[in-house]
């Protein structure tokens, strides 16, 4: 019993270092504080929304003008309920060589993590308002800089809370903010007695988050895997959608959860099914935005 539970820990432990490795939104998770959970309701959230009135002329007579504060709680709804089980013959395992801890490993770098980060950039670019700061342009080595310090000065603008953006990039963009002028390739190679080290983790204060290519355009399909063509799940661009270049994103707004997160590992020995092992995975999760914030994040896609 005592090798059984330290084997499920193990496991468990694992996969759970996997996401917090290879996820680049896991940096989005909010603190329980921010949220609740309605006790009658287990599938809805609950988000605090603050606002209050300006001021008013004051009255030497009459005094303060009456104001109003307003202390709300929306209600948003989990809509992502995933999940997938599998076998793996006893046999099949030996003669592979191959267990199912690894095979659950891979899954999770695989599809599982690509999944949660596709899902998360498409509700935001679903939730932001039409009053957003967005933009569509191709970008050069010449224009990639600037175009993040428009984005920057768009939230100033809005009053955003410089505090806790985070800056997510593609790949490509991130090539052309390292090739964006010598002044940067001469800096590094000064500071770090010529060993040129061009990889930028924290760009203006805020920390730099690359995002696969896969995993980075404004809107998926989330495929049911049992439908003819969606058998095989996980998700894909929708038709239309656009490759996203950068977005700047506050924490501060955005509150990713992740409700239950179960693995399922059954060895062949306690499978009353098969001689097989069994492993399943489930994901009920989402994102949500506060609807008096949804301003407050820039997306820069390509044209």
């Amino acid at each position: 019993m005592a090798n059984s539970v330290s084997y499920a820990v193990a496991y468990r432990s694992m996969i759970d270092r996997i996401y917090k490795a290879d996820s680049v939104t896991a940096i989005l998770e909010a603190a329980e504080s921010r949220y609740k959970f309605a006790p009658e309701n287990a599938q809805t959230i609950y988000l605090r929304k603050l606002s209050a009135q300006g001021l008013g002329d004051y009255s030497r007579s009459g005094g303060y003008v009456a104001g109003n504060n307003t202390i709300a709680w929306e209600a948003h709804t989990f809509a992502m309920d995933r999940g997938r089980s599998y076998n793996l013959d006893a046999m099949d395992a030996q003669e592979a060589m191959t267990g199912a801890m690894e095979l659950m490993a891979e899954n999770m770098r695989t599809n599982i993590v690509p999944e949660i980060d596709a899902y998360r950039i498409h509700k935001i670019c679903s939730l932001v308002n039409s009053g957003s700061p967005n933009v569509s342009a191709d970008l050069t080595d010449d224009t990639a800089i600037s175009a993040i310090d428009t984005g920057v000065e768009a939230l100033n603008d809005l009053e955003v809370p410089k505090e806790g953006r985070v800056l997510f990039v593609s790949n490509t963009m991130h090539s052309l903010m390292k090739q964006s002028g010598e002044h940067i390739n001469i800096r590094f190679s000064q500071q770090n007695n010529g060993v040129l080290n061009r990889n930028i983790e924290l760009f203006d204060e805020m920390p730099l988050m690359k995002v696969p290519a896969g995993r980075f355009y404004t809107a998926f399909d989330f495929l049911d895997g049992t439908s003819v063509g969606e058998t095989d799940g996980g998700f894909s661009a929708q038709s239309g959608s656009k490759v996203i270049n950068f977005m700047i994103v506050p924490i501060s707004i955005v509150i990713a959860v992740i409700r239950h997160m179960p693995q399922k590992l059954i060895p062949p020995a306690l499978n009353t099914n098969a001689d097989a092992w069994f492993f399943a995975f489930r994901l009920y999760h989402d994102l949500f935005i506060p609807e008096n914030k949804r301003t407050g994040i820039y997306i820069h896609s390509k044209a």
